[in-house]
């Protein structure tokens, strides 16, 4: 396949990623993390397609939370701003290929396209690519939506599946999608495993624009009318409100008649939705642990720990999952993995900030860490990245006291500018304009001492920020 301009890949990066809690919040999903490499699962899937797709046709649609994770990556792989749509809010997958399908169509009215998970895990590369150049062999001048489909290898109750008609469509590698089967119980996982005609779902689809948006129009009319009021990717706010939520699967595919099916053999393709996929693809020691922590284990058997900041002691544990992170603990049967989301959902229930962010938050600028907080107050340590700067910005509620403690800092209060160094300090009165900056190639480092009767991250008025945020 050339790099043809009628080929687009649509990312979908809205996933909470709730059963890789304490890894996974809210604020900073799996899709971000390095789980098996030392790159994201996102970083990792625009890798994937970038040498058969050029930037400018490569969109992403996400949450507005995540934005400024999704800035970072766009700016490294030169994808256009305006290619970034930012939901409000969540509403499963089928809103989020109608509004990329809408704006797509309109600048293009023979774009063909790709959607794509960002969290899946590849191993085979060229097999992969290959895949995708057959794929969009299919859609030059049919109205068929296509699907890869990937061959079980176990009787596994995590996936949906996707049952073929017996046949090839002459002269192609496809087949008929004869109908669909959600999540199944074990018995009926086993049986329909022996039967070669059954193909796990693999969330990956593909097809013209045009078709995407007939075949929403024809089994979701409510979610077309609203995508078709959209001409720019700002206009999502004004129809947000009215679209319901639904998957692509359940709304279209399960329903469509012009549905084909590839077989994705050999890909070493994982969804990696939950702690127990994760473990079955990392190496193991010769009692079957996977140990990535600084770790004592005794007496210790098929047993994956995950941790960096303390020590972890086990002893005579069997078939255990343990993740340590700096402010939440996670202990589960390796057979209980898929229920974690049920802990983030009490959690949701009790407003705990364990599921919304870590204590190291990461922002397109650097970072800040929580070190302390209490009643009227807040500290933190933040670390800003050579030539980055905050946004220019005022509080409502809080004043803050920053010390410099590694490198140089510039520092807008009002209209005066000052630079200091280690051991120095500014104050920033409550409603006062003011802005950080680090101007140096080193990385800058303060304590910032927050007081005011509150003190969430949601009291910045922000009035000029390089990163585009509001």
């Amino acid at each position: 396949m050339k790099k043809s301009n009628h080929n687009y890949v649509v990312i979908l990066a809205g996933g909470q990623g709730s059963r890789f809690w304490p890894l996974s919040r809210s604020l900073e999903p799996k899709q971000f993390f390095p789980l098996h490499s030392t790159k994201s699962l996102f970083h990792e899937t625009i890798s994937r397609i970038k040498t058969l797709i050029p930037p400018q046709n490569i969109f992403i649609v996400a949450n507005q939370l995540h934005f400024s994770e999704i800035f970072n990556y766009a700016f490294e792989f030169k994808i256009p701003r305006s290619n970034i749509i930012l939901e409000p809010v969540g509403k499963n997958t089928a809103p989020s290929v109608g509004v990329a399908s809408r704006l797509i169509m309109l600048s293009d009215p023979e774009a063909k396209l790709v959607i794509l998970p960002s969290d899946h895990l590849i191993r085979n590369q060229k097999g992969f690519r290959n895949l995708l150049r057959y794929a969009f062999s299919l859609t030059g001048d049919q109205n068929n939506l296509v699907i890869f489909g990937i061959p079980p290898d176990s009787p596994a109750t995590g996936y949906g599946y996707i049952k073929i008609k017996k046949s090839k469509i002459k002269n192609q590698k496809a087949y008929q999608v004869e109908k669909f089967i959600e999540k199944p119980n074990i018995k009926t996982a086993k049986r329909i495993f022996q039967d070669k005609r059954y193909f796990w779902n693999s969330g990956m689809f593909f097809g013209l624009a045009k078709t995407f948006l007939n075949e929403i129009k024809n089994k979701l009319p409510s979610l077309y009318r609203s995508v078709s009021q959209m001409n720019k990717p700002e206009h999502i706010n004004k129809i947000w409100r009215n679209i319901k939520p639904i998957s692509f699967d359940f709304g279209v595919l399960e329903k469509s008649k012009n549905l084909l099916m590839i077989p994705a053999s050999n890909l070493g393709w994982s969804d990696l939705g939950t702690w127990a996929s994760l473990d079955k693809i990392l190496p193991k020691d010769k009692r079957a642990n996977t140990i990535n922590a600084d770790a004592v284990i005794l007496g210790s058997k098929n047993i994956t720990v995950f941790g960096k900041n303390r020590l972890i002691a086990c002893l005579g544990l069997e078939n255990l999952i343990v993740v340590d992170t700096p402010d939440a603990l996670l202990i589960t049967r390796k057979d209980k993995s898929e229920e974690v989301k049920r802990v983030v959902e009490d959690l949701k229930k009790d407003n705990r900030k364990e599921v919304y962010l870590h204590r190291t938050v990461r922002r397109p600028w650097g970072s800040y860490t929580v070190l302390d907080r209490g009643s009227g107050f807040k500290i933190k340590l933040v670390e800003v990245s050579p030539r980055k700067a905050l946004s220019l910005q005022k509080h409502m509620r809080r004043s803050e006291h920053w010390i410099v403690v590694e490198g140089r800092a510039k520092i807008t209060k009002g209209k005066k500018v000052n630079y200091l160094n280690a051991n120095k300090s500014s104050f920033i009165p409550v409603r006062h304009v003011h802005r950080l900056e680090n101007p140096t190639d080193s990385l800058l480092k303060i304590i910032e001492v927050q007081s005011g009767d509150y003190l969430e991250e949601d009291d910045i008025v922000r009035i000029k920020d390089n990163f585009e945020r509001i």
